[in-house]
């Protein structure tokens, strides 16, 4: 029973939630091929498609899933609340752009063009590579959790996905001043800011924490 319920919100799901995160990934894989053939280093831009894209992806599609349901009616006359519907998609979104988000991050490692900052005193590679997953995981776990608030608070799908792609923007444009007086705010230090490379014991803390 509860595999086919999986298989039957995949379903409602639908390709586009499926093939959005497939098709961004192989797109800026081929522009980082231009770049390189321009003997340009790739590995930033490749890293903002994990930090930066995909984070707005999920938060505009959770967006979606929870201020709009064709069988709403039918929905709230089943045992199972709505909201319990709601969260079990929400899920199944993110577990889904978690696993592109870590595939690709593996990928990025073993080709040796992810864009990290680098502590005083080297870690383990395998140390590393966990650290080097918070890139992403954090604005992974932001987008969805405003794209949940948003969509509950607006009830709208194309006001929530205007507000988060405002958020996103604000984030790109006036990424000094929030690095210099609200750092928590910043999503995006490892793409926006130039961290990248060896650092100071202390600055790799602070982008850590």
């Amino acid at each position: 029973m509860f595999f086919e319920r999986m298989y039957y919100e995949i379903r409602l799901l639908g390709w586009r939630v499926i093939l959005t995160p497939l098709l961004i990934m192989p797109a800026y894989a081929l522009i980082a091929g231009l770049l390189h053939y321009r003997h340009q280093d790739p590995s930033r831009f490749l890293s903002s498609s994990l930090e930066m894209i995909l984070p707005v992806a999920i938060g505009i599609m959770v967006a979606t899933l929870v201020s709009h349901d064709p069988a709403v009616e039918l929905q709230l006359t089943l045992p199972i609340r709505f909201r319990t519907t709601t969260l079990l998609r929400l899920l199944l979104v993110f577990v889904w752009l978690f696993c592109v988000s870590l595939i690709g991050s593996a990928f990025l490692t073993i080709f040796h063009v992810s864009f990290l900052p680098q502590p005083a005193h080297a870690f383990t590679p395998v140390l590393q590579f966990l650290t080097g997953q918070l890139t992403w995981l954090v604005p992974l776990l932001w987008f969805t959790s405003a794209g949940l608030c948003i969509s509950v608070l607006f009830r709208s799908r194309s006001g929530s996905a205007s507000l988060l792609g405002g958020i996103w923007l604000i984030e790109i444009i006036f990424k000094d001043a929030i690095a210099l007086k609200a750092w928590p705010l910043l999503l995006f230090p490892t793409t926006l800011l130039p961290l990248a490379g060896p650092l100071p014991q202390s600055l790799f803390n602070e982008w850590l924490l």
